[in-house]
């Protein structure tokens, strides 16, 4: 086990990451949604979605359209910083929220530093491998001394792998996850993450409704982050797979201040 999840062994430290910040009450993956997050001190790491946008810059978003988030059906790829900056991606999430912009992982980093471990989720379509955004990414986390601080994952076990060695010829480990579920969005091939002999990632990062009793006892060997974490009842199952070995690290959900009282009684 790396150093990373030996130290949470170490103090039976479970992370709650905000998923996309706290997206279940402000528009997600906008500097409005990880500010209330880092608002409380019991929520540790905020997970997010990173593109590269058609001028060059490292931008923080989910879809690879604008058509959920902005009403826009053009893909995130295709516009240029400045014009993402005329887009609001808020106001899906209500009236109140019409300011919020596409942020910059630049600007992420710069407003919370060491504040939160950052789950950091490579967009790559499948086929594809994008080393322009793994090199970018990389350097921005290098940039602003954050490799003890962030952990990076994809559904994509080739932009994994793409990432891995282009961080490793540079000396740099960070903790790497592929992502899965028992989805139609997802190659089947895939479903119980056999992207890890692909990409070589080093932790897991499953759907929480495949980990029961019978997943751990195939798939256990690697630490689980796992995500969507949305209720108590949810969060207390997950956690109950800890009680003689740590095997879950990591709850990511919309309502991190939730899991926080959890995770943290």
């Amino acid at each position: 086990m790396e150093k990373f999840f030996s130290d949470l062994a170490a103090r039976r430290k479970v992370l709650v990451f905000g998923h996309r910040g706290m997206s279940q009450h402000y528009p997600e993956n906008t500097m409005l949604s990880f500010s209330r997050c880092a608002e409380s001190p019991l929520i540790d790491g905020v997970e997010l979605d990173v593109h590269l946008c058609r001028s060059g810059e490292v931008v923080v978003a989910h879809d690879f359209s604008l058509k959920r988030t902005a009403g826009i059906d053009h893909e995130i790829e295709s516009f240029t910083l400045d014009e993402l900056n005329s887009i609001d991606v808020g106001s899906f999430k209500g009236e109140g929220f019409s300011d919020c912009r596409v942020p910059l992982l630049r600007e992420l980093f710069s407003s919370f530093g060491d504040r939160f471990v950052y789950d950091v989720e490579l967009k790559v379509k499948a086929g594809q491998v994008n080393p322009e955004l793994c090199r970018k990414t990389l350097d921005i986390i290098r940039e602003f001394h954050l490799e003890d601080r962030v952990v990076v994952s994809s559904f994509n076990p080739f932009a994994l792998r793409a990432f891995r060695g282009i961080s490793r010829r540079e000396g740099i480990h960070l903790p790497m996850a592929d992502i899965f579920a028992h989805s139609k969005d997802i190659p089947k091939i895939l479903w119980d993450g056999a992207g890890h002999v692909a990409s070589g990632s080093t932790y897991q990062k499953p759907s929480c409704e495949q980990i029961d009793a019978a997943y751990m006892k195939r798939h256990g060997r690697l630490p689980i982050i796992t995500w969507t974490v949305n209720t108590a009842e949810e969060a207390r199952r997950l956690l109950a797979f800890n009680r003689d070995e740590m095997k879950v690290f990591g709850l990511i959900g919309n309502d991190p201040e939730m899991l926080s009282e959890v995770v943290n009684p």
